[in-house]
């Protein structure tokens, strides 16, 4: 126990916070909603963002409260649901079946894809596991001894099962389909515990009331969701609800072992529930728990379960859609569970009778833990390998914007900075972003103190003092409202922002440009001097993923007359391998705009290169841009000594 429990501990908390990247917007929403309860304001459900039930967004509240601002903040609940859900498991397991078959449930629970991923990101689907363990192992127990505690406990368990995804609202049928079974094949244990069920219906409606009040004075709101999502919507169907449901079944009963849901949010896409091995145990407990549901009503429970809690996900869009299906876990890892438990109790026959008591329990346990096993190694590979690091696992986890928030923090010296929390003094600059930006990625302003930064457009003219910055939207005007607000002299320099895709786009784009102005620091001897007062103080190589990063730093001892473009060859035993030509500072700052005094950075990345200090060469130089004369590199005595210089490969971190 103590070993599986440490297993899907580990899958669960390894670089959490950090794998997967970033913070969908509907998770930095529940952030948003935490600082507003922690301002004083205690809604029984949260409205924005198509409404939400509220007992996950109030434990984020609490870990924002202890930890700030933070993917982790609002990503830590969802472990210690999923990490209490194993416990839950084993234990629903054990008081549905035996103590061998809560076993298997928690060791394949503890290896499902599905439910890993459900523990690393904060969305608040991941409860329904939990509390639907909690609510059917004490509701089992209270018809098993009758006890009131029993149906008190299920009762309010179930009524806190309505707080966390809508996806309880299916339930009812559940139970509903589940009388029926018992009224049919199990009379005389109904006739015993009605008075039960009557303790646990009231326990359950004591707890469900105030959401229910809600929803009668607040219907669009809690129920909006539902019907922009419904399979019956002719948005969805197009026209034909009828094939639309049948697609949509033929495609939920493909999730377990053929074919998943396709969301990066929230499979490696495409990969069904279980895995080949742990789909023959889920094959195997299937028939099982068919063959022996008439008499055992547990398993007729878990039978049911499984089909009707797959109604959320079959009835909408996107089918599968593992969120809304959440409700399924973790009564399905029964399946599984009652399927290694088979083979590890079943008596095959062997050729030899007098080997039979001696390798059938070996080889059916080693054949179960090979199975486990198997599970165990396809979930952290494809997770921690495949998954974590794939570029659409980024993007539609808007890890860009994300990392955009970082380093606006990181400028402010304050918050999260994209690693870890800053809690040393502000740096004293200014930062200033523009508003498209803090309007489009809910990160932002969770990410970012808001009282830290300012919006474009400038109001007033700003003071260099420890440096400024300006977070622009590359693809908008923001020429106009940012280059008339640089001071001079001042070290500049323009940094491109992260990338982000959006689900539908075809390609990542650029999200932002970081515009910076600082007070001009020591500098070393020009390496090169050039024509028009232009000069290259220093020039360094840094290796990086998919090629190498060169840095050019350019000193104007004049204002510059004329427009031109830098040009950029790396060179290998001086054989050209790649070149860059192309404005300086990715054209936001065109020489023109340059005066005596300013030192400016220029970054290019040159693709497929690995430097080799010992073998390369830059070959740097300018041009018109408009005629594409060169400019001369001038000796010390000031006359024209060649159109450019070739300096030797210095690394840099």
């Amino acid at each position: 126990m103590l070993a599986l429990l440490l297993t899907g501990a580990a899958l669960r908390l390894v670089a959490l916070g950090h794998a997967p990247p970033g913070l969908y917007h509907d998770e930095a929403q529940h952030g948003l909603d935490a600082l507003n309860v922690l301002q004083g304001n205690f809604p029984l459900y949260f409205a924005a963002n198509n409404g939400r039930e509220p007992l996950f967004i109030y434990l984020v509240t609490a870990c924002v409260g202890l930890l700030g601002r933070s993917p982790l903040a609002v990503r830590l609940p969802s472990f210690c649901a999923g990490f209490l859900t194993l416990a839950a498991t084993y234990d629903l397991g054990r008081v549905f079946f035996n103590r061998r078959v809560g076993r298997w449930a928690l060791a394949v629970l503890a290896v499902t894809f599905w439910h890993v991923h459900l523990s690393r990101v904060g969305f608040r689907a991941v409860l329904l596991p939990l509390f639907t363990a909690l609510f059917l192992a004490q509701a089992a127990r209270a018809v098993k001894t009758n006890r009131a505690r029993h149906w008190v406990a299920a009762g309010a368990l179930y009524g806190v099962t309505w707080y966390t995804y809508m996806a309880a609202r299916f339930t009812p049928v559940v139970l509903a389909a589940f009388l029926l079974y018992a009224l049919t094949f199990h009379r005389e244990r109904v006739r015993t515990a009605w008075r039960g069920a009557l303790l646990f219906g009231a326990a359950a409606l004591l707890v469900l009331t105030p959401l229910g009040v809600y929803t009668l004075q607040h219907p669009d709101v809690v129920l909006a969701r539902t019907g922009q999502v419904s399979v019956f919507s002719p948005e969805i169907n197009g026209g034909d609800p009828w094939g639309a449901l049948l697609q949509h079944t033929w495609r939920a009963a493909e999730m377990f072992f053929v074919r998943g849901d396709r969301i990066w949010r929230h499979n490696l896409a495409w990969r069904p529930v279980w895995d080949p091995a742990l789909g023959l145990a889920f094959v195997i407990g299937l028939g099982v728990a068919l063959t022996g549901c008439r008499r055992h009503a547990g398993a007729a429970l878990v039978v049911l379960w499984t089909a009707i809690m797959t109604l959320p996900t079959l009835l909408a869009e996107d089918t599968p859609h593992f969120l809304r299906g959440a409700g399924v876990l973790p009564v399905a890892a029964l399946l599984p569970a009652l399927g290694l438990a088979w083979i590890t109790s079943h008596k095959l026959q062997v050729a030899s009778c007098k080997l039979r008591a001696a390798c059938i329990p070996p080889i059916a346990g080693i054949l179960a833990l090979l199975l486990w096993g198997f599970g165990l190694v396809s979930t952290t590979t494809d997770y921690f390998v495949r998954y974590a690091h794939a570029p659409l696992a980024y993007h539609w986890f808007e890890a860009g914007p994300v990392e955009l928030a970082g380093r606006v923090n990181t400028l402010l010296g304050v918050g999260w900075d994209g690693e870890k929390m800053l809690h040393g003094p502000a740096t004293g600059q200014d930062v200033y972003l523009d508003p498209r930006l803090w309007d489009s990625w809910t990160a932002l302003p969770f990410l970012i103190p808001e009282e830290r930064v300012k919006f474009l457009p400038v109001v007033d003219t700003p003071e260099l003092g420890d440096g400024l910055a300006f977070i622009v939207w590359p693809y908008g005007d923001w020429r106009a409202q940012v280059l008339p607000h640089l001071p001079h002299p001042a070290y500049l320099s323009v940094t491109e922002g992260p990338q982000a895709q959006d689900d539908k786009a075809p390609a990542p784009v650029t999200i932002a440009l970081i515009v910076q102005a600082e007070p001009r620091p020591e500098v070393p001897a020009a390496v090169a001097h050039f024509e028009d007062g232009i000069l290259l103080r220093a020039a360094l190589v840094r290796p990086e993923p998919g090629g190498a990063r060169v840095r050019l730093w350019w000193d104007a001892e004049a204002a510059p007359s004329a427009p031109y473009t830098v040009f950029v060859h790396y060179l290998r035993d001086g054989e050209p391998l790649t070149q860059y030509d192309g404005p300086p500072a990715l054209g936001a700052l065109p020489t023109t705009l340059w005066q005596a005094g300013d030192l400016i950075l220029d970054e290019r990345f040159l693709p497929d290169v690995t430097p080799d200090p010992a073998r390369d060469t830059l070959r740097v130089g300018l041009y018109h841009s408009e005629s594409g004369k060169g400019l001369s590199v001038l000796d010390v005595a000031g006359n024209p000594a060649g159109g450019w210089v070739d300096l030797g490969v210095i690394l840099s971190q």
